[in-house]
């Protein structure tokens, strides 16, 4: 804030005229009408005082601050486009740049107004060429920035712009430094990278692994929200749900029981006899049955996987199986079956086949 307006505004809160502020300073009222006009400037040893005066400090009334807030930031950037729409790119350009002198130390500054600078300029081959090495530069300066969150937007910024240059080497040193797995965009980034290389293989397995780790988490996320459908009665929500949830995994050549587990969770938390028997039909069926590791292919062929991994997956899901199944009694979500005949003949027949693994 200019110092005309920090005085004003200080002296307007405290409730002082122009007159009492003056007599206080042993100044005239035509000096403070001045200094609040900005036409001139308060002499130097009256600084002290007169901060004193209107309860701030020297650095406030000097408009000094190390770095602008965020909603100055905001402010600022509210500025550029403006300037951009009435005065041009060139006007924009210049208030940015006298910004940033202004606030030199700002990282968050001066990676917002890249950013806005480039999105400016994108639309015009000619100026983009112009602008890229001081919108480069700036990205630079600020990936070195003690704040973690502006370093990683800006190392994210400059690994598109070196993959575009077809500096890959200094590409991909960055998008290691950040973090992950998981920061939302990496994996595709490094797909990215290295499908501009040729690298179709690595491209695979990168993009693979991220699906599979998509998929989990889409599976999480579906089965609380049938709980939650469950929960607040809305039984038909939660069937369409869980149905939704098994047509993706069987889409994406998964296992069935997998897709059979969400629908009989449905079943159980909303207490559907009929469709909760089906299902625990349809699980024992599938316990039966050997597993084929390729049975996910073309989705997952780029990820290792073991000579046996299909009857290892077989395994694993028959000895779950059972442990459901020996749980069976004590399971609240079951309760309502217990005293079904038919759920206690099909329980017994199981028992005998699975318990023993």
């Amino acid at each position: 804030m200019p110092m005309s307006k920090a005085i004003r505004s200080r002296r307007v809160a405290l409730g002082l005229t122009q007159e009492q502020l003056a007599d206080a300073l042993g100044v005239t009222a035509a000096a403070v009408s001045k200094w609040e006009n900005d036409l001139s400037l308060p002499d130097m040893a009256l600084l002290p005082v007169l901060a004193r005066l209107l309860e701030t400090d020297p650095n406030t009334l000097l408009g000094f601050a190390a770095d602008p807030t965020r909603s100055e930031i905001a402010e600022i950037l509210n500025r550029l486009c403006d300037a951009n729409r009435q005065g041009g790119f060139d006007a924009a350009l210049a208030l940015a740049r006298r910004k940033l002198r202004e606030y030199p130390s700002s990282g968050l500054l001066a990676i917002n107004v890249a950013t806005v600078l480039d999105g400016l300029c994108a639309s015009d081959p000619e100026l983009r060429g112009r602008m890229q090495p001081e919108i480069l530069s700036l990205y630079e300066k600020t990936a070195a920035s003690p704040d973690e969150t502006v370093a990683r937007q800006a190392k994210t910024m400059l690994v598109l712009r070196y993959r575009d240059a077809g500096r890959y080497t200094e590409a991909q040193a960055l998008l290691s430094e950040l973090p992950g797995p998981g920061m939302p965009g990496k994996e595709q980034m490094q797909a990215d990278l290295y499908c501009s290389q040729g690298q179709w293989a690595e491209a695979g397995r990168v993009t693979e692994s991220w699906l599979l780790m998509s998929v989990a988490a889409l599976v999480q996320a579906l089965t609380t929200l049938v709980e939650v459908a469950a929960a607040e009665h809305r039984r038909e929500d939660a069937a369409v749900l869980a149905r939704k949830g098994r047509q993706m995994l069987e889409l994406l050549g998964y296992p069935p029981y997998l897709g059979i587990h969400l629908e009989l969770l449905a079943a159980l938390k909303c207490r559907d006899k009929k469709q909760a028997m089906e299902l625990f039909r349809q699980l024992s069926d599938a316990a039966r049955q050997p597993v084929s590791a390729p049975v996910m292919r073309p989705f997952f062929c780029h990820l290792p996987e073991k000579p046996d991994g299909g009857q290892q997956a077989a395994e694993v899901y028959r000895k779950l199986f059972a442990l459901l199944i020996c749980r069976s009694d004590t399971d609240p979500d079951m309760a309502f079956l217990q005293d079904d005949p038919t759920f206690a003949d099909w329980l017994a027949g199981v028992k005998a086949e699975f318990a023993a693994d």
